[in-house]
């Protein structure tokens, strides 16, 4: 940045030098203006891309910024703030060649104070096949923890494609810096690296180690597992997996694989190419920062990941949610795309594509992926996320039959599942079939009573209608004790206060709601509503003015507008006061 501020100071003092008049100069001032004129020119230009490149970085925007920063360095090979961004920007955007172009033209200094740019060569030269420059590549200053695991964990892998085992395993055990979470990290490359070496024996102590304490990642619990199973301990193996599911959750990979086993299968042990351990260098710590964050930093470790082992779908799923998150839902839908039928990562990625078009406007293409899917009897959890799209498309009916199935096969298996009642309790109220949704509710309740939505939405359902006022009430406090930093709970609990007529308490958790969700035109509405009925009729109808600037409905602006001349009408218990 200090650069770009010294070039606008150079353009002013050239752009004075560039209105001279030449007239009666001598042929070197000519040739010396000429030059501060080119120069003044090239500033500018470099000045106008940062600034285009920064404004697209702004908006979220990667790839038109990236192409932008790239301009500039190429200019600027010592800047090592332009040269970091320029490369960040461009394995943001998952254009590799781009970073990889960039970083080849930064200076050795800019290179030795930059991470970006020496984690991309160094990927490069791996797949190359030249693991001996890497150590070479990654020298310079420190790069901070995380950087220093990942670039400590390439040299590892690439002394292991030099065949050098011995060193490969000490490099890869000296990323070890004292964080527990990143050591922990550490161990299980290290579980990986003694199987792709064949050392099965320190494999398995090395798993036996880290599953103590509850930390395999998932690959390494999967290829845990397989060693287990080559030896004959199937039922150890299938405990592994069983712990690492239920503290981890849904994982197609160890889903497979326990159902393997569960049929008698002995799949084979995968040991990792240099590349695919290398990928998972990467990859693992990205992953976790993403499990921590919210940001896109992660995707630019994805990016490198996916270049070293291009069938890291893994890799992909995670980072296509990110890009769907973070409203680059086009970028999401390619990516998921290039997922194969032959991954199990497949059925996962069906859904999350479903989603990625419905959040993209692209209704007609979701539905229609949806009943794709559902005609080729998808598995139990992508069926849960086709029904669950499916409601979100206004097409009720037709989740309503999936989830009818879901419950039924439950049954079958004696296995009921709260969040199915709920969902379609939610579904048969939407439809207006009371006491259908109330009976499911209940039944979602008394599988799980500590469920805040469960105990909001009953609760709300109740007060809502002017019946079981007290008990309703008593759920909505228990779901806000369970959830106190949610705005809708809140909401709710002042909504059940202003229907049985306690208008300041309803106030007060209304205003509070507010507060928490100033976005939710409902919440907005209704604390306009309890200041009316406590007699502040001005700073009601200013509420209502800002729940119409949030509706787009045009019914619902009416009754929002009628509410402005008239009040809220008297419903429920209200209508009984005297």
């Amino acid at each position: 940045m200090l650069r770009v501020s010294l070039s606008v100071l150079a353009l002013a003092g050239l752009a004075a030098c560039s209105s001279v008049d030449t007239s009666n100069a001598s042929l070197n001032q000519r040739l010396a203006i000429a030059r501060a004129d080119a120069e003044t020119n090239a500033i500018a230009e470099d000045y106008s891309q940062f600034l285009v490149a920064r404004y697209a970085s702004l908006i979220n925007d990667p790839g038109q910024a990236a192409r932008k920063y790239a301009l500039v360095a190429r200019s600027s090979p010592h800047d090592q703030s332009i040269m970091e961004r320029a490369v960040f920007s461009a394995l943001l955007a998952n254009n590799f060649p781009l970073a990889l172009s960039i970083s080849n033209k930064a200076s050795a200094e800019t290179l030795q104070e930059t991470s970006l740019p020496r984690l991309t060569l160094a990927a490069q030269a791996l797949i190359s096949g030249h693991g001996d420059r890497v150590s070479r590549i990654l020298e310079g200053s420190d790069p901070g923890l995380f950087n220093s695991l990942i670039m400590t964990s390439l040299e590892a892998w690439a002394l292991l494609d030099q065949g050098k085992p011995g060193d490969a395993q000490l490099k890869l055990l000296s990323a070890s810096q004292g964080d527990p979470y990143l050591d922990t990290i550490v161990m299980n490359l290290l579980g990986l690296m003694e199987t792709a070496m064949g050392d099965d024996e320190a494999a398995l102590k090395t798993f036996s180690r880290i599953d103590k304490n509850g930390a395999l990642t998932a690959t390494a619990a999967d290829t845990y597992a397989r060693l287990l199973a080559s030896q004959g301990d199937v039922e150890k193996a299938i405990d592994v997996l069983d712990r690492f599911r239920s503290s981890a959750g849904h994982n197609p990979v160890i889903t497979q694989l326990i159902e393997d086993l569960q049929a008698g299968a002995v799949p084979a042990v995968h040991r990792l190419s240099v590349r695919e351990g290398a990928a998972l260098s990467v990859y693992v710590p990205a992953a976790a920062l993403g499990a921590q964050s919210q940001n896109d930093l992660p995707g630019v470790y994805y990016s490198i990941a996916l270049r070293l082992d291009p069938d890291l779908d893994a890799a992909k799923a995670l980072w296509a949610d990110a890009l769907d998150q973070a409203g680059r839902s086009e970028e999401s839908i390619n990516m998921l795309q290039t997922i194969p039928v032959s991954s199990p990562y497949y059925s996962t990625a069906r859904g999350q594509l479903a989603w990625a078009l419905r959040r993209d406007q692209q209704n007609a293409k979701a539905y229609e992926l949806v009943r794709t899917t559902l005609g080729g009897d998808p598995g139990r959890d992508l069926k849960i996320q086709m029904a669950d799209l499916l409601r979100a498309l206004d097409r009720n009916g037709e989740a309503l039959t999936v989830f009818d199935e879901l419950i039924e096969d439950d049954k079958a298996r004696k296995s009921p599942d709260w969040r199915l009642y709920f969902a379609r309790g939610a579904i048969h109220e939407e439809m207006g079939s009371w006491p259908l949704a109330e009976a499911d509710l209940k039944t979602a309740k008394g599988l799980n009573a500590t469920s805040p939505d469960v105990l909001n939405y009953l609760g709300y359902s109740w007060v809502d209608r002017g019946i079981n006022l007290e008990e309703g009430l008593e759920l909505i406090r228990m779901a806000l004790s369970l959830r106190p930093g949610s705005g809708a709970i809140t909401d709710s609990l002042g909504w059940a206060y202003y229907k049985i007529g306690r208008y300041e308490e309803a106030i007060s958790y209304l205003e509070r709601a507010v507060e928490l969700e100033p976005g939710l035109a409902e919440i907005n509405e209704h604390l306009g509503d309890a200041y009316w009925m406590a007699g502040r009729k001005l700073e009601a109808r200013y509420q209502w003015q800002r729940t119409i600037s949030l509706l787009e409905d045009k019914r619902e602006i009416d009754v929002v507008q009628r509410k402005i001349l008239t009040g809220p009408p008297l419903v429920g218990a209200q209508a009984h006061l005297p």
